[in-house]
């Protein structure tokens, strides 16, 4: 008698070759699987965003920062925060230790929200080329709305609008030139030898 080792399943079939991350710039409906305070080795301090869709797909390493180096506000960063708070009806955040290095804000776990990311292409250290997601804007996942239409009961429209127009960010760093050899061109035929 054989054993079974595998049963045809025709979803996991087709998902075969498939990335299982968020990877493009778009608007997406997202499990906040963590939550994690961060600090950077500047001193920088960030929430630290893993989610996934609907689909399965996940974005990991999605920092909002809240604190600049020199330790004053980034004001970007704490509207932000505040937009997702509002967005998913949470008044505050607490911080959770789960060991020395990892602290979350648990009122955000496991919470479904709405995110405009944009792709940022960037350039590593090492010279070669990564990406990261910034989240553009925030909304409320059953309505599409932002925080403002939701405040005001408007209908939802500005997501559309802003991913229809939405491009992907290039910082990457320009490789510096080397030595280019110089085009020659053909020696002229008039010469007289």
């Amino acid at each position: 008698m054989n054993n079974v080792t595998f049963i045809y399943n025709q979803e996991a079939a087709l998902a075969a070759g498939q990335s299982g991350f968020i990877t493009e710039s778009g608007a997406y409906v997202v499990t906040i699987l963590e939550a994690k305070y961060m600090t950077s080795q500047s001193g920088a301090e960030s929430i630290e965003f893993s989610v996934e869709n609907e689909d399965g797909k996940k974005a990991n390493y999605i920092n909002i920062y809240c604190q600049k180096k020199d330790k004053t506000p980034n004001k970007y960063g704490i509207n932000m925060i505040n937009a997702i708070m509002g967005c998913i009806g949470v008044q505050q955040l607490t911080t959770k230790m789960i060991d020395a290095h990892t602290h979350l804000a648990p009122e955000l776990t496991g919470q479904r929200i709405g995110l405009v990311l944009q792709k940022m292409l960037k350039t590593k250290s090492d010279g070669k080329e990564t990406h990261s997601l910034d989240i553009m804007l925030p909304f409320a996942a059953q309505t599409r709305q932002t925080l403002e239409k939701k405040i005001k009961n408007l209908p939802a429209q500005a997501i559309d609008k802003q991913v229809a127009t939405l491009q992907d960010k290039d910082e990457r760093k320009q490789s510096p030139r080397g030595y280019e050899q110089q085009e020659t061109s053909a020696p002229d035929s008039d010469i007289p030898f």
